[in-house]
């Protein structure tokens, strides 16, 4: 099974915006960040089944961005497990797996998906990193399970959009 990891886009600064933090979108960069992503997964030819992603809005739209203009769009599917805090990490192995996808990107926030990352790869969490649009392919022979997976690279903005760090 292969899983990308993928971290929301930027969503500006959250101390700036005026309404509930679920509703904050992606900014212009993070616009950028999101559909260049997803020109470089289809120049690479990395196959999606299905995106599961957090149902709030820069998550949301950091899905759809990486959808846009992909060939047999790939079903996109929102979960609460990927909501900031609602991460369980053996229970969301399940659901995944209970999916019966070969190819499956998740979408969400720091710090559950980099925590999740780490533990997936059998790695210490708290040394795991995921910078706004980054993304990280882990695979697995059988089953996702804690420390069964394998970090096949992990890339951020930086490396194949021109942006400023955030």
């Amino acid at each position: 099974m292969n899983l990308y990891i993928i971290r929301h886009a930027d969503a500006g600064d959250p101390r700036t915006w005026q309404s509930d933090d679920e509703e904050r979108p992606l900014s212009e960069l993070g616009q950028t960040q999101a559909r260049t992503l997803g020109e470089m997964l289809r120049q690479q030819g990395s196959p999606l089944d299905v995106v599961v992603s957090s149902p709030l809005v820069r998550t949301r739209e950091t899905a759809e961005q990486i959808l846009e203009g992909w060939p047999n769009t790939p079903k996109l599917q929102f979960h609460t497990l990927l909501a900031p805090g609602e991460m369980r990490r053996r229970k969301f192995a399940r659901v995944i797996a209970e999916l019966g996808f070969e190819n499956v990107a998740v979408v969400g926030h720091d710090p559950d998906l980099p925590a999740l990352l780490g533990w997936l790869i059998g790695v210490d969490p708290n040394n795991v990193h995921l910078r706004k649009g980054a993304a990280a392919l882990v695979t697995f022979d059988d089953g996702i399970e804690k420390g069964e997976g394998e970090l096949a690279w992990l890339v951020t903005p930086e490396w194949f959009v021109k942006c400023e760090p955030v």
